[in-house]
């Protein structure tokens, strides 16, 4: 086990008030050059570091400038860092990542989207919706969002959508007036011990939201919830069950295939047709949570219905990157057990017929190891499966040492699977040139950089 920081005892104290000037470690990651750019619009000068540095951003290992009254560090930087240590040395107030988004909530109607899987895509599909909406938010998700260019916006109205990660209690630093949960599945068990205390940490969560609050959260955990007397704020649930509060009826595909078609009922009152250029039972629910959360931000049905219908999607979410020669090349993050098979019965659906081959690229040894079983059940799936070397994360030697990709394989193969470990990315790219035919879909998964597999196929095949 990781020795990870301590929730902070102090949220409440903190606050950007004062800060002129910032200094973000870690800058090129997502969610700080997002943190980043709402700093620049609240009028502080902000510069960085990271150990590949953006332009504009110094290497990691340089002197801390001067003036500062701020040191960031997103979650993947370690106490040891030099330049955490050298804030340190100089007494310098140092944040987490979650501090921060804490801190710029503070002043704005949070709204938090929590859950293992399935954040980005509903927190880009509300963000997204909230835009062509109107009502102008602010926001700070996890992955490039096409409609807006980007993964992070400054916006003049009172609303902040924020992705809140579970992973080292990070959303235990949040001030949500609204909040969704997706799901409370096991991951991240590099730090926590067990689901239990996996769940345990969603309900500290939920109990942050104020009376005056909403937790619309998907109606198969809703029962993590119902009764737990700290929760102060009403709870709304969505689903499939004739009990959700925002019920939706089995998805049907969309006129040309490409997206789905659904119908909402709220308290069991009919009230329409939702067009979602995105396929798959999960999107469908990610859409719906969306949608719940606009109506309690004041959108009208219709409002919802015209932001749902054009949304532009997630990059690496579904993202379709090429067709060549009757090749479908399909990106995408997923990087847990439930988020791959829905993600492989989704493009079933989508491409009924067709062989579909997953380039599955593991991330996090740990992560392989301990829900190695439903990797390989949800993995079986797939026609083929290509697994590249895993992708270290956070992972101490010992745990690299004890997992490997072939180890998958042979679990894909002991639950009928067909799979093959690739000792790299480009000995997947050569063996998808040489093996994948015409009417083939190719899907890259992983939360990795496995997406450059698919944009080597799209320029080889």
């Amino acid at each position: 086990m990781h020795d990870f920081a301590p929730p902070r005892s102090d949220l409440a104290s903190l606050s950007l008030t004062g800060v002129q000037h910032a200094y973000l470690i870690g800058i090129g990651g997502v969610g700080m050059s997002g943190a980043a750019a709402l700093l620049r619009g609240r009028g502080i000068e902000v510069h960085g570091s990271d150990r590949e540095p953006p332009p504009g951003a110094a290497r990691d290992d340089a002197p801390l400038p001067a003036p500062l009254d701020l040191v960031v560090w997103s979650a993947a930087i370690p106490a040891e860092h030099p330049q955490r240590r050298e804030a340190e040395a100089r007494g310098l107030p140092g944040w987490r990542y979650a501090d921060l988004v804490g801190a710029l909530m503070a002043d704005r109607r949070g709204i938090c989207v929590a859950g293992s899987h399935g954040k980005t895509t509903t927190s880009g599909i509300l963000a997204g919706g909230l835009v062509h909406a109107g009502r102008d938010p602010s926001f700070v998700v996890g992955g490039h969002l096409t409609d807006t260019d980007g993964g992070a916006r400054v916006g003049a109205g009172d609303l902040f959508v924020v992705e809140s990660c579970e992973f080292d209690r990070s959303f235990h630093a949040h001030r949500p007036e609204l909040a969704i949960i997706t799901n409370v599945d096991e991951d991240h068990l590099d730090y926590y011990a067990d689901l239990a205390e996996i769940q345990e940490s969603f309900r500290v969560f939920a109990a942050l939201l104020p009376e005056s609050g909403r937790l619309i959260v998907n109606d198969a955990y809703a029962p993590l919830f119902e009764g737990d007397a700290r929760l102060k704020a009403s709870l709304e649930s969505y689903g499939f069950s004739d009990d959700a509060t925002w019920r939706v009826s089995a998805p049907q595909p969309s006129a040309d295939g490409s997206g789905a078609c659904f119908t909402v009922w709220e308290r069991g009152v009919e009230r329409g047709e939702i067009t979602l250029p995105m396929v798959g039972r999960h999107n469908v629910l990610n859409a719906t949570a969306a949608l719940a959360t606009m109506a309690a931000c004041g959108c009208t049905f219709a409002e919802i219905q015209a932001a749902l219908a054009s949304f532009g999607g997630v990059a690496r979410r579904q993202e379709l990157v090429a067709e060549c020669g009757g090749i479908t090349i399909v990106d995408d993050y997923g990087h847990h057990p439930v988020e791959i098979r829905a993600t492989v019965r989704a493009l079933r659906g989508r491409f009924p017929g067709r062989r579909l081959v997953v380039v599955f690229q593991p991330h996090q040894a740990s992560r392989t190891r301990c829900l190695m079983k439903e990797f390989a059940a949800a993995l079986s799936e797939a026609d083929e499966v290509w697994l590249p070397p895993i992708f270290f994360a956070r992972d101490s030697e010992e745990e690299r040492r004890a997992v490997t990709s072939g180890d998958l394989a042979r679990h894909v193969e002991n639950d009928g699977g067909v799979a093959l470990a690739l000792v790299d990315l480009d000995a997947a790219i050569t063996h998808g040139t040489n093996h994948l035919r015409p009417g083939d879909v190719v899907v890259t998964m992983g939360a990795g950089n496995v997406d450059e597999v698919a944009r080597g196929l799209a320029a080889r095949l």
